[in-house]
Formats: structure tokens, C-alpha cells, sequence
């Protein structure tokens, strides 16, 4: 199952065009994990689609398979702004876009790793939002 956080949802659904999907696809694999895209797409016959907050997710049958455990967030912050799409073999890095685990719209009951400051000393959470 995709899940698209209430960020991600937000700014998708004004990026949607009459008669083009969204598209998510897996770009390349390399040394350092899997390199996610998306884009706008014509409807294929075969599409696997995933559902999330109201957005449809299109996905060739392959990159289906491989990518059904997704999570797309979307941050804007001092950093940069951008989707982030994490798979479940990606570690979270760095502090989120939420402040912590108990405001954040992610379920974290799901995650095996403590949820309490970041180590950068500015109370930012875990990173898997």
C-alpha cells in the first residue's frame, strides 16, 4: 500500500491534469538504495493504481511490486522543497518535516526505531515522516 502524507496529498492535488495520471516509477537502483520518480502520464491498460488521502498512484505492473510499501511526503523548508518518497529498506535520515512523532501524520507504531529528538540539537523528529 502507498501511503501519501497530508503534505504530499495537499500539493499533488493541485499538480493534477485532465486526462494524465500520476505516475510513480523506480528510476535506478545504485550503491546507495533506490532512487524513486514521478510524473504526469497517459493511463496505461495495465496499470497497477494505488490509492492514498483521494490520489490515485499509477505504476507499471513491475515497479508495482517492488514499490507497494511507499511512502510520499512532501517537504518545504529550510532545506529545500521537494517529494520525498522513502521505500521500506530507506533508513530516515535527518530531521523530518514534522517536528515530532506525536504530530506527524505518519504512523509510527509501524516503526522499530525511537522517535524522540534528533542528534542536530533542534528537537526535530526521526525522519520517517
Amino acid at each position: 500500500m502507498i501511503e501519501i502524507t497530508k503534505e504530499a496529498a495537499d500539493v499533488l492535488k493541485s499538480k493534477v491534469v485532465e486526462d494524465k495520471v500520476i505516475r510513480m516509477f523506480l528510476a535506478a537502483v545504485d550503491p546507495s538504495g533506490a532512487n524513486y520518480g514521478m510524473t504526469l502520464d497517459d493511463p496505461k491498460d495495465n496499470d497497477v493504481i494505488f490509492e492514498s488521502r483521494g490520489i490515485k498512484i499509477h505504476m507499471d505492473p513491475k515497479d508495482a511490486e517492488l514499490l507497494a510499501e511507499t511512502i510520499i511526503d512532501y517537504v518545504d523548508d529550510d532545506r529545500g522543497t521537494g517529494f520525498i518518497i522513502r521505500g521500506p529498506e530507506d533508513e530516515p535520515s535527518g530531521c523530518s518535516s514534522c517536528g515530532n512523532a506525536d504530530t506527524c501524520d505518519h504512523d509510527h507504531d509501524s516503526c522499530d526505531h525511537d522517535h524522540g529528538e534528533c542528534d542536530h540539537g533542534h528537537g526535530g523528529g526521526c525522519g520517517c515522516s
